[in-house]
Order: C-alpha cells, then structure tokens, then sequence
C-alpha cells in the first residue's frame, strides 16, 4: 500500500471525502429503511414488532463488532479495514434487495452491518488524524454536515421509492454508491507514515468479543421478546457484563481499553451520547408509524417531514464544531440537551388530529438538538483519548450510538405495544395508540431532561477559566 510521510493539505480532505462517501451511504441507508418500515411489514405481513429486527439485528451486528474493528485497524491500518467494508456493505445491500422472507432480510442485514461496522470503526479516527488538533473539531463537524445531507435525502427519497417502486430498491441503490466508494478508498485513502511501525495483530480477544456480543444481544432482546422471559434474559446480560470485565482484565490483547475510562472526558461523553441516541431513535422508528397509521399520510409526504431534523442537523452541525474548538463542549452540549427535551415535550402533546406546526416545530427542535450535539461530543472524546487509539476511540463512540440505537428501539417499541395492549382493554384503538405515543415521548423527555442536569452541574463544578476548555 501506497505510503505518505505527511498528510498534505490535499490528503486530509481526499480522506474526508472518501470517509464522507461512506457516511452518506450508512445515513442514506437508514433514514430510507426509518420511512419503509410500515411499507415492508405490510408487504411481508409481519407486525412493528417483528419488522423492528431489521434495523435492530442490524445495530447489534455493528454494536458487537466496532471495537474489534477499531482495535484492528489501529494495528495493521484503520484505510485497509474501510475500505473493505464498502465491499462487504455492497454485498451485503445487494443480498437484501433479493430477500424474500423477512428470516433471509435480517440475514441479509447482519452481512451489511458487518461492512457497516468496518466503516463506522475507522472512518472518524482517520478524519480526525488527517486533520491537526486545531481543527478536528472543524472536519468533525462537516462529518455531521454529510450525517445531515445523507439523513435528509433517504426521507424523501425513501417515500417516493416506496411509493412507486418495491421496497428492495432502497438496498439497490446501496450498490453503486458501495462500488464508486470502493474505488476511491483505493486509489486515495493512504496510512500514515508511523503505520508501518504497528505490530500487525497476531491475536484477537474471541472469548472477550463473543461474551459482549452475547451480554447485549441478550439485553437488547430481552426487551422485545414475551413478558415471562424478559426479566431472565435481562439478569443474564446483566451477569455477562462483569464476566465480560473480568476476562478482559486478564485477556493479553483485550478488546477493551480499560485505560480510556479512567478518562473522564471519555467516560462522560460516552455516557452523554446514550443519552441522546436512544431517546432519539423513540422519533425515527416510531413516527413515521404515527403519520401513515394515524395521520393517515402518504409514505411521500411522510419522508418530506423526516427530512426536517436533518436539514437543521447539516446547518448546526458545522458551526457547533467550530463553536466547540473555540469555547468548548460543554455548554454546547447542555443546551442541545434542552433542546432535545423540548423536542420531546412537543411530541408527547401530538393526538390523533393533524397539526403540522406541532410536527414541525418538533422535528426542527430534534434537528438542532443533534446537530448542536455530534461533532462537539466526539471531538471532546478524541480529543481527550492518545492520537494512537483513534480508530480505538472512533470505533467505541460507533459501539455507543449503535447499542443505543438497538436499545432505544427495542425499548420504546417493546414499551410502546405493552401501553397500547393495555390501553385497549378500556380504549378504542385511536386513543391507545396516542396514550402509547405520549408515554414513549415523556420517557424519553425524562431521560433527555435527567441527561441537561448532569451536563449543568459538569458545567458548574469546573472553574470558569477550565469550561472553555472542555
């Protein structure tokens, strides 16, 4: 592989743009897959339920997998290992677009996901080396912006594919974003110079990542699957934790870093960030439910109101960066908790009548909410961590947000369909599913509110001269 001594004003934004190729691809992905999810339960005749395993086998593939990814691309090349997941991400997207059963479709996912995980692992800790320290928070934040355009086209584009064509189109269009990408991660994408004195890793941590994998399948599935073995399932992904702790502890290449959470930028950010991602996912998976069921809205006009938080995300997303390199993160992160919670408080008010203002007006205070979040949080963590654990780093702030993802999902949705069964028995079926809706909305309200706390008193409790630094 070619081999540069410095990255040249040139390289850092060719390695930006190749890493942004894949981010589009991801963020197309899944803010498609949010708008087609009523649209593919109806045509392969499965429930919310059922249907939500194809976003969440997805996250949990990702979630078992990222740090394994990062830590083996800081050994043998964070590029090798991005560029190969463009490959196993087409493949993958290709077999999803000829699944017949929903079974086939989640196996389909888990060998995208898989790609996905590869990316997600090494594409934010070769932005971040590419760029210097005083304006990583600058590239991070134009990342954001590509999370945005990526995360406003797959909403409109996704109600108008749906509406005209099959719903195995939205995997097809994967294929020649995957190959362009592909092709350019290879003929572009460079290791740096000091690549070529990492060890090549000549052992992996297999008890270590599959006991991690097995701790949050069964946590995350413990969440959606019958009430009388819920409480088993989640004691047992509660017990695997400290097993997990325990055998990396003694593991000779542990798959996870233990001195990083002695951090406590590192701890804190992380912590923030589920926070914010699982609350949110409680708006993009069950939404656009709401609107087609209840609003009785096209899956078109559906996706042009999905595109409002990632329109406002790609316009915040770059100036809370730069924000961030000059004042810090830490009041920025704190008001875009406000935010979200009051993004939250508004969906919680939505009924069974149409109001668009409400809609929007929600949607938009989400919007900002993340786009004042992302690159501020993840460059207050990269920032905080060795340059030489930022695949590492990148590879668990993926780890977070995907199990996160998995969790809110299976929780809200798993929460969701217990309130609305109950509520049945004394309610029409309009006015349960509200009462399910408001309930989600004030958790997730709850936990957004409980995070702004602890973001203000972490304010409060450092000297003014030490906040603009963090």
């Amino acid at each position: 592989m070619r081999k540069v001594t410095a990255l040249t004003t040139d390289h850092k934004w060719q390695s930006f743009w190749v890493v942004s190729i894949g981010i589009f691809m991801s963020t197309l992905d899944g803010s498609i897959l949010n708008i087609a999810n009523p649209t593919i339960a109806q045509s392969l005749q499965v429930n919310m339920q059922q249907v939500q395993w194809v976003v969440t086998a997805y996250m949990l593939i990702i979630t078992a997998t990222l740090i394994f990814w990062g830590r083996l691309g800081d050994q043998i090349g964070s590029t090798r290992i991005y560029r190969n997941g463009f490959l196993m991400f087409t493949i993958g997207s290709l077999l999803c677009s000829f699944s017949p059963s929903l079974t086939l479709l989640i196996l389909s996912r888990l060998i995208q996901g898989i790609g996905a995980s590869m990316m997600m692992a090494t594409g934010i800790g070769i932005v971040a080396n590419a760029f210097p320290a005083q304006e990583r928070g600058k590239a991070l934040g134009l990342t954001g912006t590509v999370v945005g355009i990526g995360n406003m086209t797959g909403p409109s584009l996704g109600g108008f594919l749906v509406a005209h064509y099959n719903w195995p189109i939205i995997f097809l269009i994967n294929v020649p974003i995957g190959l362009l990408g592909f092709a350019l991660a290879t003929q572009y994408l460079f290791e740096p110079a000091e690549a070529k004195t990492k060890p090549v890793l000549t052992g992996h941590d297999l008890p270590g990542t599959l006991t991690f994998a097995l701790a949050v399948s069964l946590l995350v599935y413990s969440l959606s699957t019958a009430p009388n073995i819920q409480i088993t399932l989640f004691l047992v992904s509660l017990g695997l934790l400290p097993l997990f702790i325990y055998m990396e502890k003694r593991a000779p290449r542990p798959m996870l870093d233990l001195e990083l959470f002695k951090i406590k930028e590192f701890v804190y950010g992380n912590a923030m960030a589920m926070v914010v991602y699982i609350t949110q996912t409680s708006v993009f998976f069950l939404l656009p439910f709401y609107m087609e069921l209840m609003l009785d809205f096209p899956a078109s006009f559906s996706g042009l109101l999905m595109t409002i938080p990632p329109v406002t995300m790609a316009l915040t997303a770059p100036l809370a960066g730069s924000l961030s390199d000059k004042v810090g993160s830490s009041k920025i992160l704190s008001f875009s908790l406000a935010l979200l919670s009051c993004s939250y408080i508004v969906f919680s008010s939505l009924s069974a009548e149409i109001s668009l203002l409400k809609l929007i007006s929600g949607l938009a205070l989400l919007g900002l909410g993340m786009g004042m979040f992302g690159s501020p949080n993840n460059s207050s963590i990269l920032g905080s961590i060795p340059k030489e654990k930022a695949g590492y780093g990148g590879g668990f702030i993926a780890t977070v947000r995907n199990l996160s993802f998995a969790l809110g999902i299976a929780g809200s949705v798993s929460i969701f369909s217990i309130i609305l069964a109950a509520s049945q028995r004394h309610l029409p079926y309009t006015s349960a599913y509200i009462q399910a809706s408001h309930t989600i909305y004030l958790i997730a309200a709850g936990i957004a509110i409980t995070g702004f706390i602890f973001s203000w008193l972490d304010i409060k409790s450092k000297p003014l001269n030490q906040s603009a630094d963090n």
